[in-house]
């Protein structure tokens, strides 16, 4: 073995520790979530993160051997994380699994249809390439964006390498996916208690969920506060006062916005100050 063949393995295996690492993040999103309707999504996205740590150590142990099978598996199973958020809503949560694991069976027609063999086809190229941008535009708004394009570089990088585009640097796309969870943790974690506790809560609802549900409530937060006389509109940044109105009740402003968004949060039976707020 050469001195690049060694140094390839350390990178390798630097590689996937990294990946490894990257579990402790998403489990503690996954904890402080689990009551919400990010349940789904995140053991989505906690399947898929062992997929990819599935291809980390594939190439470690088997550097002489190309991981198509194992790299288009994680690239599936990411795309499907990100199309749960967009069912990530009661009643219907739980069963907006069925969805997406009906569209995870469409995406392993190419390797049912090669015989154990990864034989794609441009349409089916273009439908994984569609599901993996989704959750890009959906949380490139919000203040997840540096995690959401760390992990779009990587799985950009494992389709072109999929696609046989570019074989050399395997380690450049796990290094960005290795990346993005612990940038969306330090990014939710630093984002202090500025501001009032409404913005703070909308925020974090907006950051979590992301443009698809975010817009959606705050149009119907707005519709909510006219048809209640409430002088405010809320913006994607925050609320804003309408000018030259008397100043509403935060505490009602704040009651509004929780009906607005009990479908995604707790049960109601589980009402505790820790679960209520759940923070990545």
């Amino acid at each position: 073995m050469d001195r690049s063949d060694n140094v390839m393995e350390r990178m390798n295996i630097s590689t996937a520790l990294l990946l490894l690492t990257g579990t402790f993040p998403l489990v503690k999103a996954l904890r402080a979530n689990w009551t919400t309707t990010l349940r789904q999504p995140l053991l989505w996205a906690l399947l898929a993160w062992v997929a990819w740590i599935g291809v980390a150590w594939s190439r470690v142990f088997r550097p002489e051997m190309e991981e198509t099978l194992e790299a288009y598996g994680a690239l599936c199973l990411t795309g499907c994380a990100g199309i749960a958020v967009l069912g990530a809503r009661r009643p219907g949560a739980a069963a907006w699994n069925f969805v997406v694991v009906g569209l995870l069976a469409v995406l392993l027609l190419p390797i049912l249809n090669g015989l154990g063999e990864l034989r794609l086809e441009t349409a089916q190229e273009l439908f994984l390439a569609v599901m993996l941008v989704v959750p890009v535009l959906n949380y490139l708004p919000t203040r997840l964006a540096p995690s959401i394009l760390l992990a779009a570089a990587g799985c950009a990088w494992e389709m072109i390498r999929l696609m046989g585009w570019a074989m050399s640097m395997p380690t450049v796309g796990l290094l960005f996916l290795a990346a993005a969870p612990w940038t969306a943790w330090a990014t939710l974690a630093n984002r202090g208690q500025i501001g009032t506790e409404f913005d703070r809560l909308w925020l974090a609802y907006r950051d979590r969920f992301g443009f698809f549900w975010g817009q959606r409530m705050r149009e119907q937060f707005n519709r909510a506060a006219y048809h209640a006389g409430l002088p405010v509109e809320l913006h994607w940044r925050g609320l804003h006062p309408i000018p030259d109105c008397p100043a509403p009740d935060s505490a009602a402003l704040l009651t509004l916005l929780r009906a607005v968004l009990k479908r995604f949060g707790p049960e109601e039976d589980d009402t505790s100050p820790e679960r209520r707020e759940p923070i990545i």
